[in-house]
């Protein structure tokens, strides 16, 4: 009888250690502002599900039992895929925002097509750097109805609808 109390209450204080060191050590989100500095020394357990530096990193810790992954400002600021966001706002009247991004240096054409497929405008067509970027297409001189927009940069193609009501 005594040992099934003790292995109760060691398995008691066994999960109640457990729970607590995850309750106190799990993060989701670590960031460092530009400038700082983290050392992680041997041996230490820095747990999160993401780990910005926008700073140095240095030291030989570990990241939930894996090695520390670490992004510096640049990896932030660059885009990881080719993307074509949805317009918005959409259905619209007179003006609309398309965001597009480029992980590598393309050349890029984004075109917009009525429902019949005849070219309506031409919103970018040259080189891009990598980045970020959006482009305003003002709708005014069109009428009301479906519209689709297409992006081509390198080998990446994709398209959208939209709607414009007057």
């Amino acid at each position: 009888m005594k040992t099934i109390k003790y292995n109760i209450y060691f398995t008691v204080i066994f999960l109640s250690i457990i729970f607590t060191s995850t309750l106190l050590y799990s993060q989701s989100t670590m960031v460092y502002d530009v400038g700082t500095s983290l050392d992680v020394g041997a041996g230490a357990d820095v747990c999160a599900g993401n780990i910005t530096v926008n700073g140095t990193y240095s030291g030989s810790g570990t990241f939930c039992n894996a090695p520390v992954n670490v992004e510096s400002e640049d990896d932030i600021l660059t885009p990881k895929e080719f993307s074509l966001s949805q317009n918005y706002p959409n259905p619209f009247n007179p003006s609309t925002v398309i965001k597009y991004q480029l992980p590598i240096s393309s050349q890029v054409t984004l075109k917009v097509y009525d429902v019949l497929g005849d070219e309506v405008a031409t919103l970018v067509n040259e080189e891009k750097p990598t980045g970020f970027y959006e482009v305003e297409l003002n709708a005014s001189r069109l009428s009301s109805g479906f519209y689709i927009y297409k992006i081509t940069a390198g080998n990446f193609s994709s398209t959208k609808k939209m709607i414009l009501i007057k």
